[in-house]
């Protein structure tokens, strides 16, 4: 079976999306996540929509900003692909939204 990943291009630094990462894994209550030390990404347990799951979540710099690669490398057991999706899709998508929330512009300042 061949691994698929879901990726986000963030304009973030890439300190801050490691750290962002560490926070969504918290806050979804895997607290013993670890650095694979092949590749650097950060492998976690993490249950999504009730499915548990090992995750592998890495983080690099990219050509136009920080790569985020989320893939689950140990589904549940007769999780569809369907299913593998969108638990990538909803760990991605956690991050980015954190980042956006924390990270806002400051609103454009009307003249008049």
């Amino acid at each position: 079976m061949s691994e698929q990943s879901t990726c986000r291009l963030l304009p973030y630094a890439r300190q801050l999306v490691r750290l962002a990462v560490c926070d969504v894994l918290e806050q979804e209550g895997c607290l013993d996540f670890v650095r694979d030390e092949s590749g650097g990404a950060i492998l976690a347990d993490v249950t999504v929509y009730g499915n548990p799951g090992r995750f592998s979540i890495a983080v690099r710099d990219g050509p136009a900003g920080t790569e985020l690669s989320v893939t689950i490398v140990q589904p549940r057991p007769g999780l569809s692909p369907e299913g593998r999706s969108r638990a990538e899709n909803y760990l991605a998508d956690r991050v980015a939204q954190l980042m956006e929330n924390e990270l806002r512009l400051e609103p454009l300042a009307r003249s008049g």
